[in-house]
């Protein structure tokens, strides 16, 4: 009997999830097998109501016997929604507002970067060929390709968010991802000047720049707000 154990999900994104061990990846990675067979799913798909009933059937049936708790059926359930319709293990860091860059830097190091500082996280990836699978499912609708002749992709997805990826033979290490997210909320200089990012006199001063149509450069470090401002 295998066990499948899950504290309370108080830890968060970031931290290391003790549910996420080498049987829990692997009870995964067989019912993405099972579920993309049995459903006739193409790559990407939308699953209906009725689809989602039948993967948390099949994640029933499979744990059936195991100790498993019902926190850990309920991972297994998004976790297989994600692979199946979204962006795989990264989805939830897609889908957390307070993460403002993701950065696959090997299959099982993933980070996130919240109130400028990068944190490991739980997720982890089954392989390199999982990893540029994903980058694919992301880049193609909007018309990009990676592969061994085009191995460096630079893009930028519908909601704004900036990609970057490269694979072998430009990186040694196996493929990377890094996305770098924007506010769903459009700051405006108000909000700057609370922030502390600008003065009210600059502000005044940028502002008639704008009005007044000049050359403007905006230059700084990565991370440092150059497309905020």
């Amino acid at each position: 009997m295998t066990a499948l154990l899950c504290s309370p999900p108080s830890h968060g994104v970031g931290a290391q999830n003790p549910a996420k061990g080498a049987d829990y990846q692997k009870l995964r990675q067989s019912l993405t097998t099972q579920l993309t067979t049995s459903l006739n799913l193409p790559d990407v798909a939308r699953l209906t109501e009725e689809d989602k009933l039948r993967v948390t059937e099949a994640v029933n049936l499979t744990v059936h016997g195991r100790a498993v708790t019902e926190e850990t059926r309920a991972l297994l359930v998004r976790d297989l929604i994600d692979e199946l319709t979204g962006f795989g293990p990264i989805q939830p860091l897609l889908d957390d507002i307070t993460a403002t860059e993701i950065m696959v830097n090997r299959a099982d190091r993933v980070y996130i970067e919240r109130d400028g500082k990068p944190v490991l996280t739980d997720v982890r990836f089954d392989d390199d060929d999982h990893v540029i699978r994903i980058i694919r499912r992301i880049i193609e609708p909007i018309g990009r390709r990676i592969d061994e002749e085009t191995p460096l992709v630079d893009a930028r997805l519908p909601d704004g968010s900036r990609l970057h990826a490269a694979m072998p033979p430009v990186m040694i290490d196996g493929p990377t991802l890094t996305i770098r997210k924007f506010s769903r909320r459009r700051l405006q200089v108000e909000d700057l000047i609370r922030f502390g990012a600008l003065t009210a006199p600059i502000a005044e001063f940028l502002r008639a720049c704008v009005v007044a149509r000049l050359n403007i450069i905006v230059s700084g470090g990565t991370g440092s707000g150059k497309t905020t401002l």
